[in-house]
């Protein structure tokens, strides 16, 4: 619980990863509500409102007034979390950053090579708090409880799917990746997809299956279309529209590079697959039991 005098908290968000980390910590109790302020947009404020329906963002500098603390996500979709830690800084607001994940952590702090480190670093595992400790020695890491994981995971149990018998449901977590490693021009997500479509002999999915491909929450709409469509196959598809946690329990091996939602597919004991290709680096979540496709001979 964070302990404030006469202000508030202020929550800025962007990409999904923190946002849900955040909002299951108000869930749980260990954010109130009624403490808090909220300037949310892209994927974060769309999450939001799906949980409070009347919800209405309210300004940066509006949440930013009087102040207290601020609690910001680390995404790199844009720069309004960036923007909102130059200004606690500023005016001397504590400055509490939440990492969701656990790669590239020096490179979230930096826009346009100005770096703005937060005061705290609230982390969700004991992997997280490793390598968040190793990068910022001066900052302080807490690692709070993981509510998030338990929240979805309760969700995906109580789902009730209707499974075709001897069909494997493979679902594919897109996410948009920043390298385009040794083919200059296409971008690395396109990759990986091809990638996992020529090696889908090596991986027994048996003589049936389905692949439904889930774009990511800060993917824009039809970027994965054109792919598709120059494939022709009638078992594979597109869908943004059921929520992620149907998705899981409907999967029965979950794909990815590198997303969050691979570590909640192995918590839901699902088989994960990390699709990086060859020549990109190997997948970096610290989870023994991600199949790493590109060491599979």
């Amino acid at each position: 619980m964070i302990k404030l005098n006469d202000g508030h908290i202020a929550i800025v968000a962007f990409d999904a990863g923190a946002a849900e980390q955040i909002f299951a910590w108000l869930e749980s109790g260990l954010l109130r509500t009624e403490m808090c302020k909220f300037y949310l947009k892209g994927p974060a404020e769309k999450s939001f409102k799906a949980l409070n329906k009347n919800f209405i963002c309210q300004s940066l500098e509006d949440v930013l007034k009087d102040a207290e603390v601020l609690l910001s996500g680390t995404g790199w979709s844009s720069s309004l979390e960036h923007d909102a830690r130059i200004i606690a800084k500023k005016r001397g607001i504590t400055s509490i950053a939440v990492i969701d994940h656990w790669v590239n952590y020096p490179e979230r702090f930096v826009r346009n090579d100005l770096k703005v480190l937060p005061d705290i670093i609230w982390v969700s595992d004991k992997h997280a708090y490793c390598e968040a400790s190793k990068h910022f020695p001066g900052i302080k890491i807490i690692e709070q409880k993981n509510h998030y994981i338990q929240s979805k995971l309760d969700e995906i149990l109580s789902q009730n799917v209707h499974k075709e018998k001897n069909v494997t449901n493979v679902l594919y977590l897109l996410e948009p990746i920043r390298d385009t490693w040794a083919s200059e021009g296409v971008p690395g997500e396109f990759q990986a997809l091809d990638f996992f479509m020529n090696s889908i002999p090596k991986l027994g999915l048996g003589d049936k299956f389905n692949i439904i491909l889930r774009p990511h929450p800060s993917d824009p709409k039809n970027k994965y279309d054109s792919w598709l469509n120059s494939l022709n196959v009638s078992n594979i598809h597109i869908d943004n529209k059921k929520d992620l946690a149907s998705m899981l329990a409907w999967s029965d091996v979950v794909v990815g590079c590198e997303t969050y939602a691979m570590a909640l597919a192995l918590a839901a004991r699902k088989r994960v697959i990390s699709s990086l290709p060859k020549h990109a680096h190997n997948c970096r979540l610290p989870h023994d039991k991600i199949e790493r496709l590109n060491q599979i001979n």
